[in-house]
């Protein structure tokens, strides 16, 4: 028996209708009908307030239908992706912001130029990669999205490279 099966039997052995069992568990009707015909499934919370209100175990509806674990775990695994972008995409911010303001805070020696935009491309990389990862985990692998993506990497790499040479370029005639 997959959940849905098992979801829609309890609720049926209980007289209740689906907006019943979405009042008592705080959900949209929709969402019962989409876990019902297995279209979604529920999250952890929602699958314990089902297990409550249909006095189940979460084993009994967690070991019949095994798909549901997996999207569990393909959740979690999605929302560390998405968690985890975050910090290489705050601190490109902070490096070019770095970069774009140095006639504020008076130049920076070419050293430490370079150490920004290599930090910058560095951190494209991983920021990149989680992109990438959150759109498999989310079913939405898109191979031009992907040669996409890799496009503006290699633009970004080409900027970096011409602001190096660029700001090199005087001193080499000196």
């Amino acid at each position: 028996m997959t959940i849905g099966e098992i979801l829609k039997a309890k609720r049926k052995a209980l007289l209740m209708t689906q907006e019943q069992v979405a009042e008592q568990i705080f959900v949209s009707q929709k969402s019962i009908s989409n876990w019902e015909t297995q279209k979604t499934y529920p999250d952890i919370d929602s699958l314990i307030r089902l297990a409550h209100l249909y006095q189940l175990s979460l084993d009994q509806i967690l070991l019949e239908d095994s798909d549901i674990v997996k999207n569990i775990k393909k959740q979690s695994e999605l929302k560390t992706m998405q968690k985890l972008a975050i910090p290489p995409m705050i601190t490109n911010i902070g490096l070019t912001l770095l970069a774009a303001t140095q006639h504020w805070w008076g130049p920076a020696s070419i050293q430490a130029l370079i150490i920004i935009l290599i930090s910058m491309f560095a951190n494209f990389i991983p920021m990149f990669y989680f992109r990438i990862k959150v759109d498999e985990l989310a079913n939405q692998v898109d191979k031009k999205k992907l040669a996409n993506w890799l496009i503006v990497l290699y633009i970004v790499a080409v900027i970096i490279i011409a602001v190096v040479i660029l700001h090199f370029l005087p001193n080499l005639f000196k």
